[in-house]
């Protein structure tokens, strides 16, 4: 009986795990996730980003992306993700530096085989974003503004519960404790505003 009874739970633990798996599963950057008591919210790229993507000691020194003089290519992204997996910052933390390309397009329209379709190397530096240029703007910012990171989902529940705090049914001395807005981690990040959908994107090489 108590066999039974134990593997029944193990079977309920199970499926529990399985549907938040499921649920989770469809978060990545451009989304947004649903707390529980509280609004939508969407991830802020911008903060943390060198934390989760490097630096790496294979990496160049850094460059001043401001004196890139090579060619230029202008790109059109349609969706998100664009399949840049990886920028670095420029000399200064200012400009954005394409570090890694998803070598890959898995099928007809991949948005994470964008990049690849259109031949974007490693070291081209991202020179303007829908015409504004952005070679001397902080990295951070420039990553805000993408919005083009792709995260497992334990990692965008992350970055959402710092940016909202987490709402609980607590209760201290018979008194509802409500966390929230009292525990969020904001940065000016929050006011940059992510561009829209399809995003003109010129790259110049160094």
């Amino acid at each position: 009986m108590a066999r039974s009874r134990t593997s029944a739970l193990s079977v309920a633990v199970a499926l529990g795990c399985t549907a938040v798996a499921y649920n989770l599963s469809a978060a990545f950057v451009g989304s947004s996730l649903q707390l529980r008591g509280g609004p939508a919210v969407a991830r802020g790229v911008g903060t943390d980003y060198l934390v989760r993507n490097g630096p790496k000691d294979a990496d160049p020194p850094a460059v001043d992306t401001s004196k890139a003089a090579g060619a230029t290519v202008d790109i059109e992204f349609k969706k998100r993700p664009f399949g840049i997996a990886r920028y670095v910052p420029g000399a200064g933390g200012k400009g954005a530096v394409v570090r890694d390309v998803t070598q890959k397009s898995r099928y007809p329209g991949d948005p994470q085989g964008q990049a690849f379709v259109a031949g974007v190397q490693p070291d081209w530096v991202l020179k303007s974003v829908n015409g504004q240029d952005v070679s001397g703007m902080d990295f951070f910012v420039i990553m805000q503004m993408l919005d083009d990171e792709v995260m497992d989902p334990v990692t965008a529940m992350s970055l959402n519960l710092k940016a909202s705090g987490v709402k609980t049914d607590l209760r201290n001395d018979g008194a509802e404790r409500t966390q929230g807005e009292k525990f969020a981690i904001t940065s000016d990040l929050d006011k940059v505003a992510v561009v829209d959908m399809p995003a003109k994107l010129v790259y110049q090489q160094m």
